[in-house]
């Protein structure tokens, strides 16, 4: 989880993208990093909707990491936690939305439109270096990546994490 965490925060800063994000966006941002897999059962989600598990049931689609992002802000709006005490509406549901949106990014299953996403993205800037870059799009693209990028790590984390993965599915 911290992992996750620091290259999200470590791959924000290093393209700029920090930088262009307000402090609510940059907190939602590390918080959804920190919650993306918040009571992770150890199985994916594939497997949950196959088992019919409790989770599979509440959620459509995504199951793992919508129970992920509901929970984290079920958390955060604790009134005993007061994380988000004070928030306006409008910030609340604007950050509510950036968290919620991060960790629905880290479903595996939406990999290839990601994918499509990020090429798209690519062949925009080679045609026009000072294109805008969607910050919204450029948060989930962050994550995504942080979420599968422990086949980067220096061989004793990837491996403890490649056990992990395949211990999952």
């Amino acid at each position: 989880v911290f992992d996750v965490m620091q290259t999200t925060n470590a791959l924000a800063t290093s393209t700029g993208t920090m930088a262009r994000l307000d402090a609510w966006e940059r907190f939602g941002l590390l918080s959804a990093a920190l919650c993306h897999d918040l009571e992770h059962p150890g199985v994916s989600s594939v497997f949950l909707g196959k088992a019919s598990a409790d989770l599979s049931g509440a959620y459509k689609t995504t199951h793992l990491e919508k129970h992920h992002a509901h929970r984290a802000l079920e958390l955060m709006v604790d009134t005993n936690v007061g994380l988000l005490a004070g928030l306006s509406a409008t910030r609340y549901w604007a950050f509510r939305n950036d968290v919620y949106r991060c960790i629905l990014a880290t479903d595996i299953q939406r990999h290839s439109e990601y994918i499509a996403s990020a090429s798209a993205l690519v062949d925009a800037l080679a045609e026009d270096p000072a294109a805008e870059v969607d910050t919204k799009l450029a948060m989930e693209l962050i994550i995504k990546c942080a979420d599968i990028s422990n086949v980067l790590k220096p061989f004793p984390i990837m491996r403890r994490w490649g056990l992990r993965v395949t211990d999952e599915f």
